[in-house]
């Protein structure tokens, strides 16, 4: 298993279209959701990490203006190329029902910044939408979720379990 930070920005350059996690937790599917894209993913690193993403890969869903973790989500299956043939691994679909934090995770709080403040993923600047996240700081970002949480305590730790 993987894990990855996966992140949107609900504020775009003029133009383009912005994106909120909501959309993705608010909205009950019975299918996978579709994630990414040529328009949306651009970066040739994001390109090289979602070639990794395999079925039930952890992600972790980050709305980088807001500067917070709004939930987990688990890959339905590979990372792949939205226009097959040209080796550029721009998508991943989401299964449904992902995990949606009652209260985000705020990453920039001074409360939360001793878990944060090393981790690639959330150091600005950090280019591009996909970024991997190691084992330890994965279980050092789920207690900060958990003591942010604690009614979730048993469906946060329900859903990791299932990773």
């Amino acid at each position: 298993m993987n894990c990855w930070v996966y992140k949107v920005n609900s504020r775009r350059f003029p133009g383009t279209a912005g994106w909120h996690f909501d959309r993705y937790f608010r909205r009950p599917r019975r299918r996978p959701y579709k994630m990414g894209g040529r328009r949306w993913i651009r970066s040739p690193q994001s390109w090289a990490r979602l070639r990794r993403v395999q079925a039930g890969d952890l992600f972790l869903c980050y709305q980088s203006d807001e500067r917070k973790i709004y939930g987990l989500a688990l890959a339905a299956g590979p990372g792949y190329e939205s226009l097959p043939g040209s080796e550029v691994f721009d998508s991943v679909d989401f299964r449904p029902g992902g995990l949606r934090f009652a209260v985000p995770v705020p990453v920039a709080h001074p409360a939360t910044m001793a878990v944060f403040r090393n981790i690639p993923a959330f150091t600005v600047p950090s280019r591009g939408t996909i970024h991997p996240i190691r084992l330890d700081e994965l279980r050092a970002i789920i207690a900060m979720a958990l003591r942010l949480n604690p009614p979730q305590k048993g469906a946060v730790e329900e859903f990791v379990r299932r990773v």
